[in-house]
């Protein structure tokens, strides 16, 4: 005896019973508290066109219409639970995925269940029939304080459609696009249908950080016979934020005109645009000359690591602050393929005011990828040490010794210590009480490495002057090889002063001083007498 019999026999013994008390059999049933009925699903799939040689996501909907015997507690007896679908059958196609749970399905309502379909490549268009099983548990009866649980599977039988028309397909894009740059992305387009696409035209629109012919690029197809190709190539601007975070989307629609003429839309498709992996560097051999208070040279050697050629590479350094200025900030060293290398040199002054030791110097890489665009790659940091400062020049007196009270000239040998050219260098003495200088510049028009000049300046002691050794202090001004006009540390030069030929005595008075003196006083004295 089949289930439904057995609940009909039971009701109707129910009724009877209730029957002979004189209710009608139907409102007895109701009057007793017992409600009888079970869910109805029914599988469709309103998507049901496949294209040949694909794979693709084909979304099952059911539907649940329940049944109720009698009764008032209708959701109780309608609802399937535990829904699942499962294809047991694919026919022609290969299933790729198992039995999906949906979850509970109340009357009248949906439930949905997607499933994954490979769909042969030479499937002739038509219709083809697979079968999907659906599982689900139901209560079919309710009576007072009891319930009576069911499972049930059922097998449906489901159309799917081969078109006989065109169908397109996108291979992935082709580029060299990276992250914060744009050039040229090539699509492939192949009619893979059955049928012409006259007039074909394809409406690519880009996401996810990615922009197409500045919008949306339309391009003309033209007639796309089965089994024929295009390539076409738009415009692709990659943000700067995309990074190397995987591919990124397409949209590509088509349209055309079927046989007759008639204009027809085709499916929407996704490609695949994955951004070119950015050029890296690396900075190494750093080799430092620089000094305080000097304008030296800074050598390295810069690589490029791939993947790609770095056409016009310029390498870049970052003005390190106040005290450390470079010459020239950039420096070309040509095209560089992947792996390989080349060097490069900066003339980098370091001031007087730094401080020795290791500093972090910044370097980066401009460069121009083969679509024509100017990239620069990440900051590559690199140490450099600087070394103490040594003096420009050696000043060494040639007389320093004067007696006091006498003026003479002062002469002073000057070194340039340093290993280039120095030109308009202008020397200057300071010095204090009990010296003196009435003539206290000096000019050398050029010094090369290592010359040598005497320069000479007036210098007088004082009468009283003690018998020491003073310091008399220098600077120079000079002009570097590029230009610049440096004013140079003081130096202190010594000069000893020893006693003057007459100390010790009274001071002589000139003769005709003391002659003048007296004529003063005689005339003075006859003068008030004859008053």
């Amino acid at each position: 005896m089949s289930r439904r019999k057995s609940i009909s026999v039971v009701v109707l013994g129910l009724l009877v019973i209730i029957g002979t008390v004189g209710l009608p059999p139907l409102a007895a049933a109701q009057s007793s508290g017992i409600t009888a009925g079970e869910p109805d699903l029914d599988v469709y799939l309103p998507d049901n066109e496949l294209a040949p040689g694909t794979e693709e996501t084909v979304a099952f909907q059911i539907a649940n219409d329940g049944e109720v015997d009698f009764g008032s507690d209708v959701e109780q007896v309608t609802t399937a639970r535990g829904v699942s679908l499962e294809i047991v059958d694919g026919g022609p196609f290969e299933v790729k995925t198992g039995e999906t749970p949906i979850g509970p399905i109340p009357d009248g309502q949906v439930g949905e269940a997607t499933q994954r379909l490979a769909v042969p490549e030479d499937i002739e268009p038509g219709t083809y029939d697979i079968d999907v099983r659906v599982r689900y548990d139901y209560t079919n009866r309710v009576t007072s304080g009891d319930t009576q649980r069911l499972s049930e599977s059922e097998r449906q039988t489901i159309t799917v459609r081969i078109p006989d028309e065109p169908q397109f397909e996108v291979s992935d894009v082709e580029t060299d696009v990276a992250p914060g740059s744009d050039g040229d992305a090539t699509l492939e387009i192949e009619n893979v249908g059955t049928q012409t696409a006259f007039g074909a035209q394809a409406t690519i629109n880009g996401g996810g950080g990615v922009t197409v012919d500045g919008g949306t690029a339309e391009e003309v197809l033209g007639d796309l016979e089965p089994g024929e190709s295009r390539n076409v190539t738009v415009r692709a601007a990659i943000d700067e934020s995309v990074g190397d975070d995987g591919a990124k989307p397409l949209s590509v629609a088509f349209t055309y005109d079927d046989e007759n003429g008639i204009e027809r839309e085709g499916e929407t498709l996704t490609a695949s645009l994955a951004p070119a992996q950015e050029l890296t560097f690396s900075v190494d051999d750093i080799n430092s000359a620089l000094r305080v208070g000097e304008t030296q040279t800074l050598t390295g050697t810069v690589t490029n690591e791939g993947p790609r050629t770095a056409d016009n590479a310029v390498v870049t350094l970052t003005d390190p602050g106040p005290t450390i200025t470079p010459v020239e900030t950039s420096v070309a060293v040509g095209s560089l393929d992947s792996g390989e290398s080349a060097s490069f040199e900066f003339d980098v002054e370091v001031t007087s005011s730094a401080a020795a030791g290791p500093r972090q110097f910044e370097f980066a890489v401009d460069y121009w990828n083969q679509e024509d665009t100017e990239l620069q790659s990440n900051t590559l940091p690199a140490r450099v040490d600087i070394g103490e400062g040594t003096s420009e020049f050696e000043v060494e007196p040639v007389n320093g010794t004067f007696a006091a009270g006498s003026d003479d000239t002062f002469e002073v040998t000057v070194t340039n210590t340093r290993e280039y050219v120095v030109s308009d260098v202008s020397a200057k003495i300071y010095m204090d009480s009990p010296l003196s200088s009435s003539d206290d510049e000096a000019f050398i028009e050029e010094l090369q490495p290592g010359e040598s000049r005497t320069i000479r300046f007036q210098l007088s002691a004082g009468n009283d002057a003690t018998a020491k050794v003073y310091p008399v202090k220098m600077d120079f001004q000079y002009d570097e090889p590029d230009g610049d006009t440096i004013i140079s540390d003081t130096y202190q030069v010594p000069v000893e002063v020893t006693e003057g030929s007459g100390s010790g005595g009274l001071p002589l008075v000139p003769i005709g001083g003391v002659l003048v003196l007296v004529l003063a006083a005689g005339g003075y004295l006859y003068y008030r007498r004859q008053g």
